[in-house]
């Protein structure tokens, strides 16, 4: 038995059979007609020939240059160079280029010499001499010498060079191995001192050590400065005149 089509007994509320249309009219929009590009043509054209030939003439004769010393004519573009200029150029363009290298090579090499760091002396290991040792002595000033040499600092003398000039012109020390006592002569200030490092036999100091009661708890410098303390005084006091008279 065939099925029956659903009868529709009221108007379709959906919608759908309505016809739609564009949002806008396009009909708004005229489309760009014949006529008027023809006329645009025509003008352009007309304009073009009514230009006047002595405006053409004018431009044409700003290229020609007159050189008034010669009668030369030479033509020139506009905005652009001469002969001359051009052979110039190149040259002019080394020379800057050149120079600005010379001053860029400058700029590095006084860069480098100005962050480079100073590195440490080195020198080759000298062999000692076999039963040396070097001793750190400290050779002193006293109390006579102390006036002398604030007035030297005063007039902006190194003390460190009348030191080492003092001890320079002591002749080379060999130390004995007996025992010397020091000078009984007050010391200056602990900061008007010199300090050296003389080479001395170990059986030199030992045999010093036995000549001493306590020798063996004594320091070093106490059994051995009594040896160049003599010397050194004397040379001191010659240095001192020589640096007071300058």
């Amino acid at each position: 038995m065939a099925r029956e089509r659903i009868k529709v007994t009221r108007p379709d509320a959906t919608g759908f059979d309505e016809v739609i249309r564009p949002v806008r009219d396009r009909s708004d929009f005229t489309t760009l007609k014949m006529d008027s590009i023809e006329a645009f043509e025509k003008k352009r054209k007309q304009s073009s020939q009514n230009q006047d030939p002595a405006v053409a003439t004018d431009s044409a004769a700003d290229k020609i240059e007159t050189d008034a010393g010669t009668g030369q004519v030479q033509e020139i573009a506009p905005g652009s160079a001469s002969d001359s200029e051009l052979e110039t150029r190149p040259s002019q363009t080394e020379n800057s280029s050149s120079s600005v290298k010379g001053a860029k090579t400058d700029n590095i090499a006084a860069a480098s010499v100005e962050t480079d760091e100073l590195v440490e002396l080195s020198l080759p290991p000298r062999r000692r001499p076999d039963g040396f040792i070097n001793l750190s002595l400290r050779l002193r000033v006293l109390t006579r010498h102390v006036e002398a040499l604030k007035k030297l600092e005063d007039k902006g003398v190194d003390l460190l060079e009348v030191f080492r000039a003092a001890y320079r012109s002591i002749p080379p020390v060999n130390f004995t191995p007996r025992y010397v006592p020091q000078v009984a002569e007050p010391s200056g200030p602990g900061k008007y001192s010199y300090r050296i490092g003389p080479p001395v036999l170990q059986t030199t100091i030992k045999t010093i050590e036995g000549q001493v009661r306590g020798g063996a708890n004594a320091s070093r410098a106490s059994l051995l400065l009594g040896q160049i303390e003599p010397v050194w005084f004397e040379k001191l006091d010659i240095t001192i005149k020589e640096y007071m008279k300058l």
